[in-house]
């Protein structure tokens, strides 16, 4: 068992803080065979349970060490002095960037990742991007809902009804001829040409409105002459197509590291080493409290300030693995994450009657553009589609802190502070963490290191490792007046033991 026991304090901030600031931490835990993996991906099978043993019975170290760094430091590792080199072992940054590495891919697979050399913390990751905020995808999968996949060739009626020949225009009824005057059909035009003559292509029209110059072509896909047929087997595949794509996406969500090589075996009834996969042994999130004191001397005397605290104690169950791992502390100072501009759902529409019918055989995902999200958005960009949602998604939940739009935030008073960052609109590999350089506002001192940590951690770990007997100080007293009887005597030899006589008997 592991216990923690953390407590943060956050540097002073000016006036009342208005929106909430977390503490984050998350624990996880990095097994030795994803630590081998990552410091060797060019071996045959990196992280393999049977190359870790060989390697180990060699008598070669797994992991070296290297001089302390920054991650090092941060992680309190006291390091060893070898030649006045301090030195600690390469699993610290190896643990830290597996953990790192897994969170991030697991808020989004295609994430950037951190490089093997890397020496010094990363930024933290979003507690939610914006597909988690709307509940959305990128790019929904075609293969659910009950897609059916058609094949072979579907005739089309309306196209090629006459030819002209010499100018000579057969009658068709709503009809046209499409010439490559007018750009188009070009290349079907010339498909028509002979020498000598020259053929157009006559299509068949409708009517838009009453004036014929307003028509339209005709042409559509002539389901009546399909030599496809769509049966019910059709859509019992699909359906079973729909529960096994949901399946592939559940095992990459749950496994992001390998997830897409678990799928590739799955479907061939082959299975993965998942020995080599961190995993979360805890995580959890707590809002600082919003306690106000009065500065008591200097500049500031009398002066509100928001002074927040804040503490929790875990206990955590240590894994039994067969090569161990590394426990990962990871902790966050996370300011409110918000959409700023997002118009409101429903006070910003139409208030029209809802169609629950349509709205029980919707199944479609529905596009949500760049004005849907963001109300500050270019005019230009407004019909840029952003994500994907279920049908009225965007009305489960709304969430707004900040001031409201008629408040000039230039003449707001310093007595109330806001402390924001803006969620990025789009998911990428480069937008599920924060920025290298968060804006520290409102703290007093914005440079510094805003919040002061301190975390107890207590192990209690069944270990197969065998200890020898604790070694006892020398007695000088038992030498100095022989209590044991077995000291030297005079004249050479040692003393009898007690209960014997004479020398020690000899081998003639």
């Amino acid at each position: 068992m592991i216990r923690q026991d953390l407590k943060f304090e956050l540097d002073p901030i000016p006036g009342r803080i208005l929106t909430p600031i977390r503490a984050q931490v998350q624990n996880v835990f990095v097994p030795v065979q994803a630590m081998h993996e990552l410091k060797n991906p060019d071996a045959t099978l990196p992280g393999n349970d049977e190359l870790i043993r060989q390697e180990l019975l060699s008598g070669d170290a797994l992991f070296g060490v290297e001089p302390e760094h920054e991650i090092s430091r941060r992680a309190n590792v006291e390091p060893v002095s070898i030649s006045g080199t301090k030195y600690v072992s390469e699993t610290i940054r190896l643990a830290y960037i597996c953990a790192v590495n897994f969170l991030r891919q697991r808020k989004y697979v295609k994430a950037k990742l951190l490089d093997t050399t890397r020496m010094t913390p990363a930024p933290a990751i979003l507690s939610q991007t914006v597909l988690e905020m709307m509940n959305g995808v990128l790019d929904p999968e075609d293969r659910v809902n009950g897609a059916v996949n058609l094949t072979g060739k579907i005739p089309i009626s309306g196209i090629g009804v006459g030819v002209t020949t010499n100018d000579i225009r057969p009658v068709v009824p709503k009809s046209y001829e499409q010439t490559p005057d007018l750009g188009i059909n070009t290349a079907l035009d010339q498909a028509f040409t002979t020498e000598g003559d020259r053929h157009h292509v006559i299509i068949e029209a409708q009517p838009k409105h009453n004036a014929p110059e307003d028509w339209f072509p005709a042409i559509y896909a002539d389901l009546s002459n399909n030599p496809v047929d769509i049966t019910l087997q059709d859509f019992y595949t699909a359906e079973r197509m729909d529960a096994l794509t949901r399946e592939a996406r559940r095992m990459i969500d749950a496994n992001p590291v390998h997830g897409e090589q678990m799928v590739s075996r799955w479907a061939h009834g082959l299975s993965v080493d998942m020995g080599k996969q961190p995993f979360v042994m805890y995580e959890d999130q707590i809002t600082f409290g919003d306690s106000t004191i009065r500065a008591m001397d200097g500049d500031n005397l009398d002066k509100l300030q928001t002074n927040s605290t804040a503490s929790w104690p875990l206990t955590l169950p240590v894994p039994k693995t067969e090569f161990g791992g590394v426990v990962v502390t990871l902790v966050a100072i996370l300011p409110d994450e918000t959409l700023p501009s997002q118009p409101h759902p429903i006070l910003s529409r139409e208030w029209v009657a809802p169609n629950y019918l349509a709205d029980e055989l919707a199944l479609d995902p529905v596009p949500v553009i760049m004005r849907d999200i963001n109300s500050e958005a270019d005019p230009a960009e407004e019909e840029q589609v952003m994500m994907f949602v279920g049908n009225n998604h965007l009305k489960k939940s709304y969430v707004h802190y900040g001031f409201s739009r008629e408040v000039d935030p230039t003449t707001v008073e310093h007595k109330t502070a806001i402390w924001q960052l803006e969620v990025p609109l789009s998911v990428t590999p480069d937008t599920v963490n924060y920025p290298e350089n968060l804006d520290h506002y409102p703290f007093a001192d914005q440079l510094a290191e805003v919040c002061t940590y301190q975390i107890d951690s207590v192990a209690t770990v069944v270990t197969p490792l065998i200890f020898g007997p604790t070694p006892v100080e020398e007695l000088a007293v038992i030498e100095d007046e022989d209590l044991f009887g077995d000291g030297p005597r005079e004249g050479g030899g040692y003393n009898p033991l007690p209960g014997n006589s004479g020398d020690f008997p000899t081998q003639p």
